[in-house]
């Protein structure tokens, strides 16, 4: 079902970026990005065993780097996201992906942005009642929203909320742990590049 979901998120990208060049003149209003990204998220799993069933959430602090390309109105990245646990649980979490944003220009100086993203998502975890490992590399879907800022001509500040749906399960010695969503805030800082 979540392949499903994957592959309509993908062609709603696909539709959504030639409906923008083919109903813009962009010629003067393109440019590349390359943004660098700090963020505080939150994941949420679920914990089911034979005799008990519990829900937890871990607070993750996470750094991310993004290239793409932005229109009037639309704007486009490759994403690549690092997660940190500092109760130590997870030796790493990390996701890679797409976003797609349509670009709401409120004024000179800011405009809003609401967007969709899909990807990767892989993790490693220990339980400390365990002696082993558990990894999970599932795809994700979700959306994001946020306040771009136009600090100068080539850069912009922003400041934005990203939801991904995971639904990762993994399976061992008859103890199930479900991943089920993450929810990141997020600042960077992008830089434009004037594209010929």
């Amino acid at each position: 079902m979540i392949k499903n979901k994957l592959i309509g998120a993908v062609a709603l990208c696909a539709f959504l970026t030639t409906s923008a060049i083919a109903e813009n003149d962009l010629s003067a209003k393109d440019f590349s990005l390359i943004g660098i990204e700090g963020s505080y998220a939150s994941v949420s799993s679920d914990i089911d065993t034979a005799t008990t069933y519990q829900s937890d959430r871990k607070n993750l602090t996470g750094i991310g780097l993004k290239v793409g390309a932005q229109s009037y109105n639309y704007r486009i990245f490759l994403t690549a996201n690092y997660y940190n646990d500092p109760d130590g649980d997870f030796e790493y979490i990390t996701t890679y992906g797409a976003q797609l944003d349509y670009l709401l220009n409120i004024s000179q100086r800011v405009n809003i942005y609401l967007g969709v993203n899909a990807g990767y998502a892989n993790m490693k975890y220990t339980v400390p009642s365990e002696g082993f490992k558990r990894t999970i590399s599932d795809p994700y879907y979700g959306g994001d929203a946020g306040l771009n800022i136009h600090v100068s001509k080539l850069i912009d500040f922003e400041l934005g909320a990203r939801m991904i749906l995971l639904d990762a399960v993994n399976t061992k010695n008859n103890v199930t742990y479900t991943f089920n969503n993450m929810v990141t805030g997020y600042a960077s800082i992008i830089f434009k590049y004037q594209m010929d």
